[in-house]
């Protein structure tokens, strides 16, 4: 038998599977008696003696839930001259399964707050991701010869949905050069990198609430209320697939890489900030800043500077 965490809600236990064969032994009160007197070290004799059954009766139950892990010998005290073993339990319970098979994959999505899992809705669905993840080739492609230089910040991001999202069987990362050759622009997809290093988000810019400038995708961001030009601004946004409007896309982008830096940080970091105004809107999109703070060179932190 083996120890495994019992969880409810955000708490847990540790517990000792045991064999449906074992469950009317393991059921009895007096098994939970006796288990409960070894929480701390104990020897039999004065287990026995504390809860008023013979010393053959709990030598039997120890014997028998030694054998099922329940219990593990931890050392030996002396006692009227002689020596007697110490036991201890390992575990907070036992739980019992019937079913030969009856395991499954944890899911976290009922983990995922309301907010966010309506903005990331059906990229991810269900607990699982459903779509792909798409990031700039790291060598020259595209009409302008651009090399993405912010393809590692997907890490971050991969750690942040696998705390909601199980792993996928099939790999979910494609640089955009191969979306592209593959013709896989109609799926669901989370663009990573600006319309210069990213040729996926360069073909959906122009369907995006708040968008590169298209003659020179490095010269700014235009929304309905203003220019942005700093290369420290991004965006986090989402809007129907131009080429499948029933699937969407989520861009994190910014001018340069450090304005697409902020934008992981606003999602992966500060999302509860960054989608305070998101309603489930198809199309959404919010205008971020990335900040040196503690003064080292690097982002550290986000503003939010407009959201649609």
């Amino acid at each position: 038998m083996k120890r495994v965490k019992l969880v409810h809600g955000r708490r847990e236990i540790d517990v000792v599977l045991s064999e449906a064969g074992s469950a009317k032994f393991f059921s009895s009160r007096l098994t939970a008696q006796i288990a409960g007197a070894f929480h701390e070290p104990d020897y039999p004799a004065r287990v026995a003696e504390s809860l008023g059954v013979s010393k053959q009766v709990v030598g039997l139950y120890v014997r028998k839930m030694c054998k099922a892990g329940l219990l593990t010998e931890v050392g030996e005290v002396e006692v009227r001259g002689g020596r007697a073993r110490l036991y201890r339990t390992t575990a907070s319970g036992l739980a019992v399964v019937f079913p030969k098979h009856p395991w499954r994959r944890l899911s976290k999505m009922a983990d995922m707050p309301g907010k966010l899992s309506a903005f990331l809705h059906p990229f991810v669905k269900d607990g699982k991701l459903n779509g792909l993840v798409v990031v700039g080739s790291p060598h020259p492609h595209g009409p302008f010869r651009s090399v993405a230089a912010d393809g590692h910040y997907g890490f971050q991001l991969g750690l942040f949905l696998g705390r909601y999202v199980e792993l996928p069987a099939d790999f979910a990362v494609r640089l955009d050069v191969d979306v592209k050759s593959e013709k896989l622009h109609e799926n669901n997809m989370l663009l990573l990198g600006g319309p210069g290093t990213n040729i996926i988000t360069a073909s959906v810019n122009s369907s995006l609430p708040i968008r590169f400038i298209e003659n020179n995708y490095w010269a700014g961001l235009v929304s309905p209320k203003q220019k942005y030009a700093s290369e420290f601004t991004g965006i986090v946004a989402k809007t129907p697939n131009p080429s499948n409007p029933d699937n969407i896309v989520i861009v994190l982008a910014g001018l340069r890489a450090s304005g697409t830096k902020a934008a992981v940080i606003s999602l992966t970091t500060r999302w509860e900030k960054l989608l305070q105004s998101y309603e489930g809107q198809d199309s959404w999109a919010a205008v971020v800043e990335g900040l040196d703070l503690d003064g080292d060179g690097k982002i550290d932190s986000v503003e939010i500077l407009e959201t649609t």
